[in-house]
């Protein structure tokens, strides 16, 4: 059988798009211009409805602050000793007026409430902050008092743990800790002669920094690490026969001529 080549060539398909206009006419539902008006009428009444339930929010905000800060802050409330009684007969005075104000202005809009709630939160404000800060400064006061004794103890025992560390930068440590405690008993001294209502002289925020400058001065220096060890030698094993080099030979025992010892013989 004999084959012959042919060549082949491959047609190349061109597409052409042709846009086509499509025309509904007689079709069921709203006209696209009425539809968009409907949805931007849905749109505008949500944004309205949202006004309004964030404007009843902050009103209910203003309102409960107004119950709240009146129940707290007579003489027998939680916040009593933190408000100077000049300062709370103004601000009782305050909570009443906008009392009045709250139920008798039906169409204040929300900016008009924050703004209410606000002006009573300059007062309000500092009284609960300073509650606050005698809550927890006592935690505040055994954990810097804890964090000063831990390093003071590791610096005067370092025992093996921290044995290696040179005694001057452990003198450091002992004297930062001295430093610090001295601050604290002074600060605590000062707030002790304070009424509650007066700006704390033992800040929280100061014992936190303290105790944290505390204990990254003291890491710092118990971090250093142990030396090593220094590498113990190999001893090298003598060779087969080595060892006999040095060894003195016995003196072998000279064996005696027979007859030696009797007459001699002619």
């Amino acid at each position: 059988k004999k084959y012959e080549w042919v060549e082949v060539k491959k047609k190349k398909i061109r597409t052409k798009k042709t846009e086509i206009p499509v025309v509904v006419s007689n079709a069921l539902g709203i006209p696209e211009p009425q539809l968009q008006k409907l949805c931007d009428m849905e749109t505008a009444m949500q944004v309205e409805m949202a006004e309004i339930v964030e404007t009843d929010e902050k009103k209910n905000d203003l309102e409960s602050h107004i119950f709240n800060m009146r129940d707290k802050c007579s003489e027998s409330g939680a916040y009593g000793a933190f408000i100077a009684s000049a300062v709370r007969d103004t601000f009782m005075s305050e909570l009443m007026k906008a009392e009045d104000w709250l139920y008798d202005t039906p169409d204040a809009t929300k900016v008009m409430f924050i703004e209410k709630l606000e002006e009573l939160k300059k007062t309000s404000d500092p009284v609960v902050w300073r509650y606050k800060e005698d809550q927890i400064r006592p935690d505040w006061i055994a954990a810097l008092s804890g964090t000063i004794a831990n390093y003071k103890a590791a610096a005067e025992n370092p025992g093996d743990k921290y044995g290696h560390i040179s005694p001057d930068k452990l003198s450091q440590i002992i004297k930062e800790c001295h430093a610090v405690s001295a601050w604290l008993a002074d600060a605590q001294a000062k707030q002790a002669l304070l009424p509650k209502y007066e700006k704390p002289a033992l800040l929280c925020a100061d014992m936190e920094k303290k105790n944290q400058e505390l204990a990254d001065f003291a890491n710092d220096i118990l971090k250093e690490p142990k030396p090593k060890p220094p590498a113990e030698e190999k001893k090298e094993e003598p060779a087969a026969g080595e060892d006999k080099k040095d060894e003195v030979p016995k003196e072998e025992p000279v064996p005696k001529p027979e007859g030696s010892g009797g007459n001699d013989v002619d």
